[in-house]
């Protein structure tokens, strides 16, 4: 789980914290929206965060298993293979996603959280 919330809003950015498994007694992640050229991007992970490199070896792995088991129920394939490696930050992507699609409803979320387990 993660959660987030609002610390500063400017006619320019969004800050936000985000908090790994939501605790607040740990060092908050920085998470900036650029209001000006609709970007959004970690600035600092949170204490308790990681973040990874992901190769295209392993992203097709994943795709192809994915693929695999639709074609077996008759579908066609669902995913498209990568061509580059992806970086991941594990409990800030979560955040980031969770604020990206308030925005894009034209809602600036002033709180959150995201739970996927």
């Amino acid at each position: 789980m993660v959660t987030f919330k609002l610390v500063e809003e400017t006619d320019e950015y969004l800050l936000y914290w985000y908090y790994a498994e939501g605790d607040e007694s740990l060092k908050p992640g920085i998470i900036i929206v650029d209001k000006i050229n609709g970007k959004i991007d970690i600035t600092e992970l949170a204490e308790d965060d990681w973040e990874r490199d992901i190769s295209v070896e392993e992203l097709n792995e994943l795709a192809e298993s994915v693929n695999r088991e639709i074609r077996e129920e008759g579908g066609t394939d669902f995913l498209e293979l990568a061509t580059e490696p992806e970086h991941s930050v594990f409990f800030g992507d979560h955040a980031v996603n969770a604020i990206w699609e308030k925005l894009r409803e034209g809602i600036v979320p002033k709180k959150g959280a995201r739970a996927w387990y």
